[in-house]
């Protein structure tokens, strides 16, 4: 089989060439409205066809790449069962893709495409070199001198992995285009609002201030535990978003409005996720070198919030100092 045609986007100067299958007798009997048609051939086993199909077919061999149009109404076909089931199939033989018209001429309006890949069924061959076909949503008329049909079809389709795709309407590309330039402009939405943010926790990671309170004197579990919560609550936020975390919760044992001690102010209900009990993990494998860092830092007494004693994920938009993922107040 060769169907190795010169490849274009479109051509527009050959039809089919139209020669009988090489040492076969074609028989045709037709009725006036349903008939047979019988094709015999002592050509080689690949043209030696047997079995039938039936269903509405306009078209009939005349070599293994072109069809021989008739206006009859077949019902039986004497194919194997394989080739039978190729011989109504067309598919483009283009880089890109090949325009279906609505009506059978260049000057027709363009109803969609054809695209490389994309299967069509064939409805009829007009006089002038045009295809009628039916693919997926799309019907009009292709040219023939871009088409391949039945053996040529089936082993194009073989040979660069026919994946069940079909033709494409024009509204379905218009609607295609639509949906991805949509896609396009909220991803560069998304993408400047994670800079902006970056940006906005950046400077105001840059403007922090920091001040010397009185120091804690604490003991090695508490540093542990310092370090455990600042690593939950800040541990991708860096250095100094863990250090505000910190700072948080050495504020807070300074002022009387809550426990004085480290192990009280995590502890207490209803202030962090999960409580103690929620730090096991980080515990048992012992925190980060930066969370204790930021740990030793706060019980050293110093402070970069400000003396503020809540904070929330920067996220929700609550008015505040952002540092890291954070914002305090």
């Amino acid at each position: 089989m060769n169907f190795n045609k010169k490849i274009t986007k479109e051509n527009s100067n050959r039809i089919p060439t139209k020669r009988m299958i090489q040492a076969g007798a074609v028989t045709l009997a037709f009725s006036a409205m349903v008939a047979t048609v019988a094709i015999s051939s002592n050509a080689s086993a690949d043209k030696e066809f047997t079995g039938s199909t039936a269903g509405v077919f306009n078209s009939l061999y005349f070599d293994d790449s072109s069809l021989q149009m008739s206006s009859a109404n077949v019902t039986s076909v004497g194919l194997d069962s394989e080739s039978a089931g190729w011989i109504l199939s067309l598919m483009a033989n283009v880089e890109d893709f090949a325009y279906v018209r609505t009506t059978p001429g260049d000057e027709g309006e363009i109803a969609g495409k054809l695209r490389k890949g994309d299967m069509a069924r064939v409805e009829s061959l007009t006089d002038n070199g045009w295809y009628q076909i039916t693919s997926g949503n799309l019907s009009g008329y292709i040219k023939a001198d871009v088409s391949l049909t039945g053996q040529s079809c089936k082993e194009y389709a073989q040979a660069i992995g026919y994946n069940g795709s079909t033709g494409i309407t024009v509204a379905e590309e218009e609607a295609a285009i639509a949906a991805f330039n949509a896609a396009v402009e909220e991803a560069a939405r998304q993408e400047a609002a994670k800079k902006a943010a970056a940006s906005a926790s950046s400077s105001a990671s840059s403007s922090v201030t920091s001040t010397q309170k009185s120091s804690y004197g604490a003991s090695a579990d508490e540093v542990t535990l310092l370090a455990a919560i600042v690593e939950k609550e800040a541990g991708g936020s860096g250095y100094q978003g863990m250090l505000a975390v910190a700072s948080v919760v050495m504020n807070r044992v300074r002022s009387s409005s809550y426990p004085d001690t480290v192990e009280g102010v995590i502890g207490q209900k209803g202030q962090f996720t999960g409580g103690i009990s929620g730090l096991s993990n980080i515990i048992s494998r012992g925190p980060s070198s930066a969370a204790i860092r930021a740990a030793e830092a706060a019980l050293a007494g110093e402070d970069i919030v400000g003396g503020k004693v809540s904070f929330r994920s920067a996220s929700t938009g609550y008015s505040g100092t952002v540092i890291g993922d954070n914002v305090f107040f």
